[in-house]
């Protein structure tokens, strides 16, 4: 409903509480899901994979990054549901 004050992929981090660059060294799949995208750490960086309903790629994603991830060809769109009130009803 309105921007939020602080930026979540930045250049710099005070502090490390998780290494990507050590989690893809032992073969650790990396997934960033945030309320906007959803973002696979890879060899090459990081990319955008899936897109939230509604939100504009450049104005909603790129331009609030301050480096700019790989972005597949056509990104899936996240599933709307998760973004309802309503129940999910996820089954195995």
């Amino acid at each position: 409903m309105q921007e939020g004050k602080t930026a979540k992929f930045v250049n710099k981090v005070e502090q490390i509480t998780f290494s990507g660059k050590y989690a893809l060294e032992k073969g650790t799949i990396v997934t960033y899901v945030t309320e906007r995208g959803v973002f696979q750490l890879e060899k090459e960086g990081l990319t955008l994979t899936e897109i939230a309903p509604g939100v504009d790629l450049q104005r909603d994603i790129l331009d609030l990054m301050q480096f700019k991830p790989r972005v597949v060809a056509s990104p899936k769109l996240m599933n709307p549901t998760i973004f309802s009130e309503s129940k999910m009803n996820i089954t195995d």
